[in-house]
């Protein structure tokens, strides 16, 4: 008594008909271009971008100023002098050379140029003064000019022995920047070597890009191929939305239901044939 039925629904979707030759012509036009190959095609036009003229100018004369200032020549040779002399230049050699004879020398009061002056003017005060009093050659004018002469020398000494005391300073001073001034000549001298790292990683980096862009090139060349068939396939799902759709489902059936189904039928019929029971 039991048993199955299946109900079957279609449904179709059609593109608007004045959109249809839309459709079949670029559905065509997109596998004719597919045959030839030319559905996708790679962009093999260089995107990198040259050094401007004035930039290589620029380029050029950094190379050239570094090179003449390196191996010795030009800003490299004068540097090293100044290393080899142990951070100092010629002038400032020559200024050290005075500060380290007056810091380490002995005192001696006749190597001073202006002191036989000073000891000539202070003899004939001393001895226009005795003789002014009439004590020209006594003891007086002796003790007199003893004591002037021993203060003059007492006072050369003091001067010798400041002057003596500040170029000693002066000295560990000039010592302390000799280090500083081997130092940054030695950063300097590497300039001109930086400046040709600088123009190479210029050069390196367009050389980086242009091989970069040769790479694109070559994987959308080799790409092309699966590119045309996906293009085409994408181009072909744009008419999966239409066609026709079947759906079937399956209902239950017996004899009780069977029953039914023709009595309600049989109903239908009486009711709109007018009759009466």
């Amino acid at each position: 008594m039991g048993g199955s039925s299946k109900q079957t629904s279609t449904s179709t979707a059609e593109p608007y008909k004045a959109s249809k030759p839309l459709l079949d012509q670029g559905m065509g036009d997109a596998l004719k271009l597919y045959k030839d190959g030319n559905l996708v095609q790679p962009n093999t036009m260089s995107t990198v971008v040259p050094y401007a003229e004035q930039t290589m100018q620029g380029m050029g004369d950094l190379t050239n100023i570094a090179q003449n200032n390196m191996g010795g020549q030009g800003l490299s040779g004068q540097l090293q002098g100044i290393i080899n002399s142990g951070g100092y230049n010629q002038e400032q050699q020559t200024a050290l050379d005075g500060i380290r004879s007056t810091a380490t020398g002995q005192f001696n009061i006749n190597e001073d140029p202006g002191f036989q002056q000073v000891l000539d003017k202070t003899q004939n005060a001393v001895n226009q003064n005795a003789a002014g009093l009439g004590r020209y050659g006594s003891g007086t004018h002796t003790g007199v000019m003893t004591q002037e002469l021993g203060d003059l020398g007492a006072r050369q000494y003091q001067q010798y022995q400041a002057r003596k005391d500040a170029a000693q300073q002066q000295l560990f001073n000039a010592g302390q920047q000799g280090q500083q001034n081997l130092s940054s000549a030695y950063e300097t001298a590497q300039d001109p070597a930086k400046t040709l790292m600088g123009v190479g990683g210029m050069y390196e980096d367009l050389y980086g890009r242009t091989l970069n862009d040769q790479l694109r090139i070559a994987n959308e060349t080799q790409n092309a191929p699966l590119a045309n068939i996906q293009s085409l396939l994408a181009v072909a799902n744009g008419g999966g939305q239409y066609g026709t759709n079947t759906q079937t489902a399956q209902g239950p059936s017996n004899t009780l239901s069977n029953i039914a189904g023709a009595g309600l039928g049989a109903m239908s019929m009486g009711t709109s044939g007018g009759g009466k029971l």
